[in-house]
């Protein structure tokens, strides 16, 4: 019924939280879940904790990237590896709260409508939050598409809205390239948690800096409007194992 993705970078210490998490609460919907984790070429051992989860649960899917390639394409793997009737994507490092997925489902079955989670950011970096709120409110003019700074990856999709995405040509950012498929959701308001990750985020500001970059070129109106145009994406995801 519900398949749950999540990219997995450096991520050993939660990945034990992140599965019971999601057994204990989906099990109050559904028998029927598959949980993929796709090692986005992490340094740790998470993919060694994925083989020991694997063992112990066999509804598990572990893929392992044979690089890092960034969040959303190991994203993207994952939705192509998904067999449920619904695919729920979200955060390894339990920011985003297996708890909302029974939520999210019932929510979509009211108008068959893609569910996505609206995060309130409490005590987080009040400059930090300024920033970014400044970056997606110009990535919302520059790309006239309603880009919204506190919605992310939390989201719950449907079979038909998961073969729109995997068609696309060139994929992303998962929330915005849901947005380019003019995506109508219906959104839950929720405070979200802090990472369980040990280092907290993986993105420095080097990263960020680069991914916004990215963001900006991919998603302003002119990219848009000539995206029919695009060729596939040059850069081929390989993956290395598969349990």
């Amino acid at each position: 019924m519900i398949s749950i993705v999540s990219p997995v970078y450096d991520s050993e210490t939660c990945l034990q939280k992140l599965v019971e998490k999601i057994i204990f609460n989906t099990k109050k919907l559904t028998n029927s879940i598959e949980i993929i984790l796709v090692d986005d070429g992490s340094k740790d051992n998470s993919w060694s904790k994925i083989k020991q989860l694997k063992k112990k649960y066999k509804f598990i899917k572990g893929i392992k990237l044979n690089k890092n390639y960034g969040q959303h394409k190991a994203i993207s793997i994952g939705i192509q590896m998904s067999t449920k009737d619904f695919v729920v994507v979200m955060d390894c490092d339990l920011e985003d709260n297996p708890k909302h997925i029974i939520e999210m489902h019932n929510l979509y079955k009211i108008k068959k409508k893609p569910v996505i989670i609206r995060h309130l950011y409490k005590n987080h970096n009040p400059k930090f939050r300024f920033i970014s709120n400044i970056f997606w409110n110009l990535l919302k003019i520059i790309s006239l598409k309603n880009f919204d700074p506190q919605l992310g990856n939390f989201i719950l999709i449907d079979k038909k809205i998961k073969k729109k995405y995997l068609s696309l040509k060139s994929k992303t950012y998962f929330y915005g390239d849901l947005l380019t498929l003019n995506t109508e959701f219906q959104i839950i308001t929720k405070i979200r948690n802090y990472s369980l990750r040990k280092q907290g985020t993986t993105y420095n500001f080097i990263k960020l800096l680069l991914m916004g970059l990215n963001l900006i070129k991919r998603y302003n109106f002119l990219s848009l409007y000539f995206s029919s145009n695009k060729k596939l994406d040059k850069e081929k995801i390989i993956i290395s194992k598969k349990i």
